[in-house]
Order: C-alpha cells, then sequence, then structure tokens
C-alpha cells in the first residue's frame, strides 16, 4: 500500500515540477510585451456551474439534503478557459456525500452507457480517476479524493472536467 501512496507521490512531485518549468518558459515567450501566461479562466460565480459544463457529469448526492438537484447551489468552483476558437475546457468542483467506490462505479456505467470510451482509469484507496474520449473527440478527466483526509468513507471531493473541440460541435 505505502509503494502505491508513494508512487502517487512522485506523480504529484512531477506534475508540480512540469508545471514549475512551463510556467518559467511561458515568462520567458513573452517578449516585450511582457510574459505571455496564456488562456485566463473564466470563473462562474460562487455556487454555480459555469455555462457549457455538461451538468449531467455531476453525479452522486449533496452532503446537506442527498439531492443531486441541490448540487448546484454547493459547487465550490467552476471555471472555463478558451484555448483557441476551437477548444475549450470546462471543469466544476463540488463535495459529495457518496463515497469514492459509489461515485467511480456510478462515474465508469454513466460514461460507458453515454458513449465514452474509458482510456485510462485508477482505483486505489485515496484516489480514483477515469479519464475517457467519445466518438466527437472531446475528453472529460474525473479525480475523486476523500473529503476529509484520511477518511475515504465520508464523503468525496470531485473534480471534473470536459474538454469540447470544433469537431464536437
Amino acid at each position: 500500500m505505502n509503494d502505491q501512496k508513494n508512487k502517487w507521490i512522485w506523480v504529484g512531485v512531477a506534475v508540480v515540477v512540469v508545471a514549475v518549468v512551463v510556467a518559467v518558459v511561458i515568462w520567458f515567450m513573452g517578449g516585450e510585451q511582457g510574459p505571455n501566461l496564456g488562456p485566463i479562466p473564466v470563473h462562474a460565480p460562487t455556487g454555480q456551474v459555469i455555462e457549457g459544463f455538461p451538468k449531467g457529469l455531476i453525479l452522486g448526492t449533496a452532503p446537506s439534503s442527498g439531492t443531486v438537484t441541490d448540487f448546484f447551489a454547493g459547487i465550490t468552483n467552476s471555471y472555463s478557459i478558451n484555448y483557441s476558437s476551437s477548444t475549450n475546457q470546462y471543469t466544476a468542483e463540488w463535495i459529495s456525500s457518496s463515497t469514492l467506490a459509489a461515485l467511480y462505479a456510478q462515474y465508469r456505467a454513466y460514461l460507458a452507457d453515454n458513449g465514452w470510451t474509458i482510456t485510462n482509469h485508477a482505483d486505489t484507496a485515496v484516489i480514483k480517476f477515469i479519464y475517457a474520449t467519445n466518438a466527437s473527440s472531446s475528453i472529460v478527466n474525473i479525480v475523486i479524493t476523500p473529503q476529509e483526509k484520511g477518511a475515504p468513507s465520508k464523503g468525496s471531493k470531485v473534480i471534473a472536467s470536459y474538454v469540447s473541440t470544433a469537431q464536437a460541435q
């Protein structure tokens, strides 16, 4: 189990190192106009889902009432990033009272039932993720972690990102 946890720690460290290197390169590519920081995220108002995010990707139950319909009042963060005229990312984050295992199973079933092909996934005690594509070149990435560190049975934090391209429209 510790080997698995250590692997995820090293993956996290590698992601941070790559992000820092990319940020430095972007800074220096800015030229005379200053640093080119790339596309700027557009955030939805607190508690709302950004327009363009497929609300069908929000699964699980809300901590307060146990109903999915109350989720939209409990979104912790949601934003979009416009990379180009043909590529956009929409992300939503929320807390669910559902367990990691229950959400992971729900997402695998939902994606399979809705034309998505799961191309990568992980199912560990401390993190679960699913990366899927569909025929219209869209991508979805779902990361599920414990709401409370070390307490995977006390609810989950979910981050779902959907990337659409012009071919998908």
